[in-house]
């Protein structure tokens, strides 16, 4: 009787180990897929900004004079396209509220290339 108790422990034992390493190794592969995602989705959110850019980049090009002010303008289409891509960077990196104002207006530097971002643009994109 003794010997099958400590057969039946050492079976659960056994068990139990073997559905901690299991659960443990799913965890870390569940992990490691939504690390993968988040990169994938950073990734993506620079080359679209890097394309928009360049895009900007052609079309102010053609139609800035010599005379003309040469801040760049930010259409409401590419603002709105900046609100998505910061969203969905807040959403998948899980960056904190406090650091939001500043990681707008880093979009919106690497869109016009311009320095100097209004901080009503910066608000418009973190609020609304």
């Amino acid at each position: 009787m003794v010997k099958a108790e400590h057969t039946d422990y050492a079976r659960a034992v056994i068990a139990s180990a073997f559905l901690l390493e299991r659960n443990s190794a799913t965890g870390t592969a569940a992990f490691r897929r939504d690390v993968d995602q988040s990169r994938k989705a950073i990734q993506a959110s620079r080359e679209l900004l890097k394309r928009l850019r360049l895009r900007y980049r052609d079309d102010m090009a053609h139609l800035i004079s010599g005379d003309a002010d040469p801040r760049p303008l930010v259409s409401a289409f590419d603002a709105d396209i900046l609100r998505s891509v910061f969203r969905t960077l807040v959403r998948e990196t899980g960056v904190p509220e406090c650091q939001w104002r500043e990681l707008a207006k880093t979009l919106v530097h690497e869109f016009t290339g311009c320095e100097r971002v209004e901080d009503c643009l910066a608000d418009w994109i973190i609020h609304a």
